[in-house]
Formats: structure tokens, C-alpha cells, sequence
């Protein structure tokens, strides 16, 4: 049985946990726009990761082996913006708000929420050539079995549960929990009924036009806010997707926060926009941002660590497309 390294390991499932906490949207926001709809970056502790490592090191007892044998595995996906897997089964009142994927091999996620009842995030890690293969966990207390594989499960900020195995050979998923009743007989209960997707696409209504040398895209976003869905761009440094974004691109129903800076008009896209310089304010730090409020209302802002110029020309090639967001409120189907 091929086991993965405890160095790949570790930096897998920082990866997945990282991408996690940094990406969470605000549950407040999200169960107001679901009221509204049914009307009409912290990082995860390090001890965590290194115990998750510490139990993967250890592997499965003999008695366990026998339930780790599973079917070769369906290819990769070669599109990067398909959703590859979902869940069968949710409880009552949860429905899908957030969608982002990025280029491989970064994770892929999805979000489903009930308001008051809590939030379950499903990451999707492709795993590499140098990842592949069936891996194991040790014994109980941490140790799960989800069609015949072996996962683990571990608490969560105190609020909830992670669950995290494999259920081919090609994708490692990661399941949050947060402020949901009995979380773990919940996660364990969902991942026995995960399905594949391969049908569920990230597709916003932005689309880079011209970047600066150097950038490419790494990340498309999706989400529900009060005022509608919204989409968000990322660009980060050309073949390093896991790396922190330089720019981001959003098209949202809400006009950026001044928090405190004096903003200074300018044409974008040929309409009187605004420009914020970088600032440190209530909100915290925050990059340089060119703005301007298109047909509908709703805003488009481009901000990150480039000058205004570099900015407002990013702006100004951002184009708006078509985007799909009809699965905003609904149960996996």
C-alpha cells in the first residue's frame, strides 16, 4: 500500500486548512441574504496541522487494511473551474452560497449554509503525481471509515468538526463543519453519501483583459451577498496558484469602503469612477482600489499592490460576461 510522505502530507493539509479559514465568507451576511432569497484572513493553528501529520505518520493497523482496497479512480478533471465532487446528502435547510476553484493543484471549494444552523465547507485537493495512491490514519479517536476508506476526523476551532479523507485516488476532500448539531455523526453522514459532480462549474461574470507582466489568473470566486451574487477575480504571480493574490477584480452590489481615505475621481471605463489610495484604517490594511458603479447598480472594483495607473488599466479591460448563478439558495442536486 503506497502511504504519502509526512512532508507532502503536512503541506497538503495546511493547504486545504488555509485555504479554509482564509476564504470563509461572514455567516451574519450569509444569513441575511438567504432570509432575503427565501422573501424573494485568520489561519488555522499549526498544532492542528501538525497532529493531523503526527496520525497520518502512524497508518492503519493490520485489522483495516482489508477496507482500503477501492476501484481505480475516474481521471482529473482538465478544467480546473469544475466542481468535482458534492454531497448526497445534506440536513434540512442547507443550501450552496459559495463557490471558488483555482488553477491545479490548489483546492476547489463550496460552501452550503443554514443561517443560524451553521455553514459546511467541502474543499477538493487535487492530488499530484507525487500524492497519488490510497493513504491511512491511524486508530480511533481521530479515525473515520467512508466507503471502505480510512479519514479522520478532528475538532475545529472549538466550534465544529474536520473531516478529511480521500475518496478516490485522485482528490483529497476536507469538510468543515461549523456550529452544527452533533458534527461529527453529521460529517460522517455526508461523506458516506459524497458524489461525484464533474457537471457544477465556478463561472462568474468577470474575465481578466489585460493583466501586467508577470500576472495571470489563479482564482475565480462566486458568492451571495444581501444585495445579489457576486464574483471575484484573483491574479497572482504566473505559475504560482497557491501564492497570495497581487490583484483582485469584484463585481458586487456594494460600493468599496472609504474607511477613511479621501477618494479621488477619475474616468473607468469611460464613467466618473473613484480611486482609493492604500490605507490603514478600521477595516485594517488595505490595498489601493479603482472603482466605479456600472448599468444596474452594482460596482466594479480592482484593487491590490500596484499603483494607480496599473490599476485603472486593469479596470478598464475587466470584462463583464454572462454568469451563472442559479445555483445561489439550492440543495446539491
Amino acid at each position: 500500500m503506497t502511504r504519502l510522505s509526512e512532508d507532502n502530507t503536512e503541506d497538503l493539509i495546511r493547504e486545504s486548512l488555509e485555504h479554509l479559514a482564509t476564504r470563509a465568507p461572514d455567516g451574519a451576511e450569509i444569513r441575511d441574504a438567504l432570509v432575503q432569497r427565501s422573501r424573494s484572513r485568520p489561519t488555522m493553528a499549526l498544532a492542528l496541522v501538525a497532529a493531523a501529520v503526527a496520525i497520518i505518520a502512524l497508518g492503519v493497523p493490520l485489522g483495516l487494511r482489508a477496507f482500503t482496497a477501492v476501484p481505480p479512480a475516474a481521471q482529473r478533471n482538465a478544467d480546473w473551474a469544475v466542481l468535482p465532487y458534492k454531497p448526497g446528502w445534506l440536513p434540512d435547510g442547507f443550501r450552496e452560497t459559495t463557490r471558488s476553484a483555482k488553477p491545479y493543484p490548489a483546492p476547489q471549494m463550496r460552501e452550503w449554509s443554514s443561517g443560524d444552523s451553521g455553514q459546511i465547507q467541502l474543499t477538493s485537493t487535487p492530488l499530484s503525481d507525487e500524492r497519488s495512491g490510497p493513504w491511512t490514519i491511524a486508530p480511533a479517536p481521530n479515525q473515520i471509515i467512508v466507503r471502505g476508506r480510512v479519514g479522520m476526523a478532528v475538532e475545529a476551532y472549538g466550534q465544529g468538526m474536520l473531516l478529511t479523507w480521500s475518496p478516490d485516488d485522485v482528490y483529497l476532500l476536507t469538510m468543515r463543519l461549523l456550529n452544527v448539531k452533533d458534527p461529527r455523526a453529521v460529517g460522517e453522514r455526508i461523506a458516506e453519501a459524497m458524489v461525484t459532480d464533474n457537471r457544477a462549474r465556478v463561472s462568474g461574470e468577470l474575465r481578466f483583459g489585460r493583466l501586467p507582466d508577470g500576472l495571470e489568473l489563479s482564482g475565480v470566486k462566486t458568492f451571495m451577498k444581501i444585495s445579489g451574487g457576486a464574483t471575484e477575480l484573483e491574479a497572482a504571480q504566473a505559475g504560482q496558484p497557491l501564492s497570495a493574490a497581487v490583484v483582485t477584480a469584484s463585481l458586487t452590489g456594494d460600493r468599496p469602503e472609504p474607511d477613511g481615505a479621501e477618494p479621488v475621481a477619475i474616468k473607468v471605463k469611460g464613467r466618473d469612477g473613484l480611486f482609493l489610495p492604500e490605507r490603514e484604517g478600521a477595516l485594517g490594511h488595505q490595498n489601493g482600489t479603482v472603482a466605479v458603479q456600472l448599468d444596474g447598480g452594482r460596482w466594479l472594483a480592482v484593487s491590490g499592490k500596484r499603483d494607480q495607473a496599473t490599476l485603472l488599466d486593469i479596470a478598464d479591460n475587466v470584462q463583464i460576461i454572462p454568469g451563472d448563478y442559479s445555483w445561489f439558495g439550492k440543495t446539491p442536486e
